[in-house]
């Protein structure tokens, strides 16, 4: 099963799972943020191409006039990199980044 993915703001282009954003503020030793649940889409006229990280239209651009194409069925039809897009909602998350003290400091 695929994890929930979220967007850090409403208006960003990509959204990730929690374990991206708890990684990312570790990283860059951010406290506190807050994330958007995304939605994902169903038939919409859109789809995402997971190997070039782009979004187009259903049945423009992507098929056998596409160097990466690979139908999932082996034979012909949807590539195996087209997948559903996703659309922010209101639903939040407050992430905070718990750091350990240190043991030695008293």
């Amino acid at each position: 099963m695929m994890s929930k993915l979220y967007y850090f703001q409403k208006d960003n282009e990509y959204c990730y799972s929690l374990d991206y954003y708890r990684s990312y503020m570790k990283e860059n030793d951010i406290k506190e943020m807050v994330v958007f649940r995304a939605k994902m889409l169903t038939r919409e006229p859109y789809y995402f191409c997971k190997f070039f990280g782009e979004v187009g239209e259903v049945g423009e651009g992507c098929g056998k006039q596409c160097s990466e194409y690979i139908p999932r069925n082996g034979k012909n039809g949807r590539c195996t990199y087209s997948k559903n897009c996703y659309a922010p909602t209101d639903e939040f998350i407050i992430l905070t980044n718990k750091q350990k003290k240190d043991e030695n400091k008293g």
